[in-house]
């Protein structure tokens, strides 16, 4: 017997696959990549997504190692860049926990020092945007140097 909550989930993920396949046909006659971020709840983790890029195999992954830390059991970071890093198109991070605070790299409970060298080691050679929501441009120096630091000594 299905929980109601998986029947929905599972609406919710065919609805996505079909939405992503219009969005993916159109973007691929501009030349444009779609990429979709994983969130926090129905869409966050390697069972959750694998059913959506199973079934557009030009869709692009936007990981947010935050994101894979929200309401969740571990932080399924590592898992997605396992599993998904032929598809990885992006990357960006924050804090995690039951919070989604922005703060600058290492002030929060996420290990950036393993998520980063699963990436690296996955040969991801993209983008890593920091978002640091912060007034003082210090946080943002500091989560540069330290993505850095991490990224070398991941080498």
């Amino acid at each position: 017997m299905i929980r109601p909550e998986h029947g929905r989930t599972l609406e919710a993920g065919a609805r996505n696959i079909e939405s992503l396949r219009t969005r993916a046909d159109f973007a691929a006659l501009l030349g444009v990549r779609v990429m979709l971020e994983n969130v926090p709840g129905r869409f966050n983790s390697v069972a959750q997504l694998a059913p959506i890029f199973d079934a557009r195999p030009t869709l692009g992954l936007h990981l947010d190692i935050g994101h894979s830390n929200l309401d969740a059991p571990h932080n399924y970071a590592t898992e997605l860049i396992a599993r998904f890093a032929s598809r990885l198109a992006h990357v960006h991070d924050n804090r995690g926990g039951h919070a989604n605070l922005h703060l600058a790299l290492g002030m929060g409970d996420i290990d950036f020092a393993a998520c980063l060298g699963t990436l690296r080691g996955s040969g991801y050679g993209g983008t890593i945007t920091l978002e640091v929501f912060s007034r003082d441009r210090h946080s943002l120096a500091h989560s540069r140097d330290r993505l850095r630091e991490l990224w070398a000594a991941a080498a």
